[in-house]
């Protein structure tokens, strides 16, 4: 939105030849102030949070960002952080992870006789896996062991594509890298 000083000044001072001079003057000052304050208003919620307002989200919560991530992983972070509330249940840390990872994207099963939580983060979540990991141990009893993985493609998944289809693939990317994106490839080339 264009906001010009001399709109708010009175018409007859609008004419004022030295009015309008100071009003050029300020306004590349006023354009800065008004830009800072849609800043700071952003800056007030996560999701919208400039390079500045995320930096003060971290320092709050005592995150250390590595140098590799970009604004998007430093916010996502940011929510774990603040989405976490006590008391923990086996519910709670289910809907932390639909949160976190999205629905279908994981799986959580607690073992109570033998105090084992098993999680398993699916791959379309696997770059978040360490903010997963670390709220996961935020959020569980010390009473419990925690075992987390990620979980791979399995046979029955693969059986859908030909072996003509799978042999374009290494058997690291068979295992490891998100079939959505195969079956829009697959798709594009049938």
């Amino acid at each position: 939105m264009e906001r010009k000083l001399m709109d708010y000044l009175p018409r007859f001072l609008q004419e004022i030849r030295e009015f309008q001079a100071i009003a050029n003057t300020e306004q590349p000052e006023f354009a800065d102030l008004w830009d800072n304050l849609d800043d700071v208003l952003d800056d007030q919620f996560i999701g919208t949070s400039t390079e500045n307002g995320i930096a003060r989200w971290e320092n709050m919560l005592q995150i250390q960002p590595k140098a590799s991530d970009s604004l998007e992983d430093r916010r996502f972070r940011i929510m774990t952080r603040v989405n976490e509330q006590l008391p923990y249940t086996i519910t709670g840390l289910r809907r932390q992870l639909e949160t976190l990872c999205g629905a279908g994207n994981y799986e959580a099963v607690l073992n109570s006789g033998a105090y084992t939580l098993y999680v398993k983060v699916g791959l379309a979540a696997k770059k978040n896996y360490d903010d997963v990991e670390a709220m996961v141990n935020r959020m569980v009893p010390a009473n419990l062991i925690v075992n987390i993985t990620l979980k791979y493609n399995q046979h029955m998944t693969l059986g859908a594509y030909t072996h003509q289809q799978l042999a374009a693939y290494t058997h690291d990317e068979l295992r490891n890298e998100v079939l959505n994106e195969w079956q829009q490839q697959r798709q594009t080339i049938t």
